[in-house]
C-alpha cells in the first residue's frame, strides 16, 4: 500500500525575524542577502521550488512599532507580501504562494480583485490565508479607534466571504469569447452583477477580472478558536492546526455539520525541523538559536498577540490565571495544555510557538511521522529557526531526500496549480 504523502510549506513573514525571535542575527561573514533584498526571498523560492514544497507561505500583520518591537524588530517591521509575490512568480514555475488578507480591512471587491489578478500573474498558484485581524493596533491603523468584537469579526468575515464567491462567479465559464474575427470580447448575457446587500457589506459586481486559472484561490485558514474552527469548519481548503488530535476530530465533526468532506480539508501543523548530518551538531544549532533569544523578547510578542501588558505580571503568574486575550485560539491552547508560567510561555514564544524537531534526517523524519500518526492530518508549515536562505537550503539537501527515500513526500509535481499539490495524495 503506498504511503500518504506529507505537504510541506515555507512559513514566513516578509520581515527581519518570522517566527523565531531575534532570527536576524546571524555571523556576518554567512550572509549573502539581507531580508529586504529581492535576491534573498528569490533564494527561498527558488530553493523550495527544488524540494518541492507546496507553497511560500506569508503571515502578515498591520500593528507593532511599540519600543520592544523596534528594538528587537518582534514581527517587525513587516513589508507588504502581496507585491513580492508579483516579483518572485517570475523566477519559479511550479512553487504555490500564500498571502494573507484580512476580512475586517479590505473590501470585498479589492481583495477579491487583487487576488484573482495574482493568480493570473502565477498561472494559478494562489492561496488566501483569511484572517479577521485581532489587535487594537491593528484596529488604529485602518481608522478604527478599537478591534470589532472577536465574534462579530468572524460574523463579517462570513459575509465577506459570500460576496467573494459571488463576484469569483460572476463569469460563467463560457463567457470569454476572444472572438477577433466577430469583435466580440465577451458575452454579456453571461457576466453578471451580484447586486448584493448585506448587513456590513454592500457590493454590484460583476468582478472586473477575468476567470483565473484556480477561478478562485486556495482557501486557507488558522482559527483555532471555537469560532475560528466553525469558520475554517465552513470555508477553508487548507487549516492550519493548533493542539493535536483533538483538533482534527473536532474540525472533521464540524465539516460534516456544513456537508462537506472532511477529507477534502488539509491539516498542517507548525514544526521547525532542525537537522543536520550528526545528532549533536543539531543539537548545537537548537541551542545556538535559543541562546540568542533575551526572555523579554517573548514576552513582549506575547503582549502583542493576547493585546494586553504582559509585563505588569509576575514571570512566575500561571498563563491560565490571566483573563483576556486577543487571539483566542492560543489562548485557549495554553490552557488545554499542563499548566505553565507566563516565564515559560515566554520562552515559547521567543523560539516561536512550534515544536522543534531536532536531529539527523533520519531521526527528525521519524519524529515528522510519528506526530502526523499521532495527530492526523496531512503535513507541517515550516518556519525558519536561523537565517532563511540557509535553513531551507539544509532542509533540501538532508531531510526532502530522506523523505523521499522513505515514499512519504513527492519527486515532482503533479498537476500544474496550487490546489492542485495542495490535494495531492
Amino acid at each position: 500500500m503506498a504511503k500518504k504523502k506529507m505537504h510541506l510549506t515555507g512559513f514566513v513573514l516578509y520581515a527581519p525575524a518570522p517566527h523565531t525571535m531575534m532570527s536576524w542575527i546571524y555571523p556576518r561573514e554567512k550572509i549573502r542577502w539581507h531580508w529586504h533584498q529581492n535576491e534573498y526571498w528569490r533564494s527561498i523560492a527558488q530553493t523550495l521550488e527544488r524540494g518541492k514544497f507546496d507553497m511560500l507561505f506569508f503571515a502578515d500583520g498591520w500593528g507593532g512599532g511599540n519600543e520592544a518591537s523596534v528594538r528587537y524588530a518582534v514581527q517587525f517591521p513587516v513589508h507588504d507580501p502581496l507585491l513580492l509575490i508579483s516579483y518572485l512568480a517570475g523566477f519559479t514555475q511550479k512553487l504555490g504562494f500564500a498571502v494573507t488578507m484580512s476580512t475586517t480591512f479590505y473590501a470585498p471587491f479589492m481583495l477579491a480583485r487583487k487576488l484573482s489578478t495574482l493568480d493570473h500573474i502565477t498561472n494559478g498558484r494562489i492561496g488566501w490565508n483569511i484572517v479577521t485581524s485581532f489587535s487594537n493596533g491593528e484596529a488604529r491603523n485602518f481608522s478604527l479607534d478599537k478591534m470589532i468584537p472577536h465574534d462579530e469579526r468572524y460574523d463579517r468575515a462570513d459575509e465577506f466571504m459570500e460576496v467573494c464567491y459571488r463576484l469569483w462567479d460572476s463569469w460563467e465559464p463560457d463567457a470569454l469569447k476572444m472572438d477577433m474575427e466577430n469583435g466580440v470580447f465577451a458575452d454579456p448575457a453571461k457576466v453578471h452583477r451580484i447586486n448584493f446587500r448585506g448587513k456590513w457589506f454592500n457590493c454590484q459586481g460583476p468582478l472586473d477580472v477575468i476567470p483565473s486559472p484556480q477561478g478562485r484561490p486556495l482557501l486557507i485558514q488558522a482559527g483555532a478558536s471555537e469560532r475560528g474552527r466553525e469558520f475554517a469548519a465552513q470555508h477553508a481548503e487548507c487549516v492550519f492546526g493548533a493542539g493535536g488530535r483533538w483538533f482534527t476530530d473536532d474540525l472533521a465533526q464540524r465539516a460534516l455539520k456544513h456537508g462537506r468532506d472532511p477529507s477534502k480539508i488539509k491539516i498542517i501543523w507548525g514544526a521547525q525541523p532542525i537537522v543536520a548530518e550528526t545528532a549533536a551538531e543539531a543539537q548545537a544549532i537548537e541551542q545556538s538559536v535559543l541562546d540568542r533569544i533575551p526572555p523579554q523578547v517573548g514576552l513582549h510578542l506575547m503582549s502583542s498577540h493576547f493585546d494586553m501588558d504582559l509585563t505588569r505580571y509576575s514571570l512566575d503568574t500561571l498563563v491560565n490565571d490571566i483573563e483576556g486575550g486577543a487571539i483566542q485560539g492560543i489562548v485557549e491552547s495554553f490552557k488545554r495544555a499542563e499548566p505553565v508560567t507566563l516565564r515559560e510561555a515566554a520562552q515559547i514564544y521567543g523560539r516561536g510557538m512550534m515544536p522543534h524537531l531536532v536531529g539527523t534526517p533520519v531521526q527528525v523524519a521519524d519524529q515528522m511521522e510519528e506526530m502526523l500518526d499521532h495527530m492526523g492530518g496531512d503535513g507541517f508549515q515550516v518556519s525558519p529557526p536561523y537565517y532563511a536562505p540557509d535553513y531551507y537550503e539544509d532542509l533540501v539537501r538532508l531531510l526532502i531526500p530522506e523523505l523521499q527515500r522513505r515514499g512519504v513526500f513527492r519527486k515532482e509535481y503533479r498537476g500544474d496549480t496550487l490546489r492542485d499539490y495542495a490535494f495531492e495524495e
